[in-house]
């Protein structure tokens, strides 16, 4: 017989009810987890299904927070499944060890900073012209600053991985490529070459916000304008921030 809705075994079931439906979705991620692991071919590398892209998420994420606290080097697997809150055999279905998750991240990194290739627009000697380069400037930052553990970690790596080396390459390269154009197409002064100017400018960038953050002092707006007006300046031959 079916309980009385308000009869204490009715509000007892009530209360128990959410219990087996939570269980029942546990196993299904789970299951879900687990269909996704294929022998031998880590997850970074295959296609993935909703609750799967979630699981690699939350490893990716709690992995960059491991080694901006301990730095790659020091950190441990069992660290960033603690802070993922999930298990170790859960993260060896999705990365073959720790080297494994790093190009993993390195790839959607590398994937970000090459979306900058196609963001930067002509720029002239005006006040657009400076806007555009500061708009560009501002979206370099905020890569850097979201992946910095990942790029700590990517160059102390690089000259020792050929995979790594030259996920480095192509995505330095592609920035760097696009910034010469621009520079090319804007006239340039008298001895300056673009390709040169344009490394130098990405090298420039990254080192300065390494500085900043071992400084502990913030990469603000009045950051991102000094470096614009400093770039608009030399190699624009603009008048700086309107």
């Amino acid at each position: 017989m079916t309980p009385a809705p308000g009869s204490s075994s009715g509000r007892a079931a009530a209360t128990r009810s959410p219990r087996p439906r939570a269980a029942a979705a546990r196993r299904t991620d789970a299951a879900e987890d687990a269909a996704d692991a294929v022998a031998g071919e880590p997850a970074s590398k295959r296609a993935l299904r909703s609750q799967g892209r979630k699981t690699m998420r939350k490893l990716l994420d709690a992995a960059m927070v491991v080694f901006a606290r301990r730095g790659y080097h020091a950190a441990r697997v069992d660290d960033i499944v603690k802070l993922a809150r999930t298990s170790h055999g859960t993260f060896y279905l999705y990365f073959s060890n720790k080297e494994d998750l790093l190009r993993a991240l390195v790839a959607e990194a590398g994937e970000v900073v090459g979306a900058l290739d196609s963001a930067l627009g002509p720029v002239g000697p005006g006040p657009a012209g400076w806007q555009e380069l500061r708009q560009w400037m501002a979206q370099f930052s905020d890569a850097w600053q979201r992946y910095a553990p990942v790029l700590r970690a990517w160059t102390d790596l690089v000259m020792s991985d050929t995979e790594l080396t030259a996920q480095a390459h192509a995505a330095a390269g592609g920035v760097a490529s696009t910034l010469a154009a621009r520079i090319a197409d804007s006239g340039p002064p008298d001895g300056i070459e673009p390709k040169a100017a344009a490394e130098a400018v990405v090298a420039m960038v990254d080192r300065f916000h390494q500085l900043r953050l071992f400084a502990g002092e913030p990469i603000d707006d009045s950051a991102i304008d000094t470096l614009t007006t400093m770039v608009h300046r030399a190699l624009f031959v603009g008048g700086g921030r309107p």
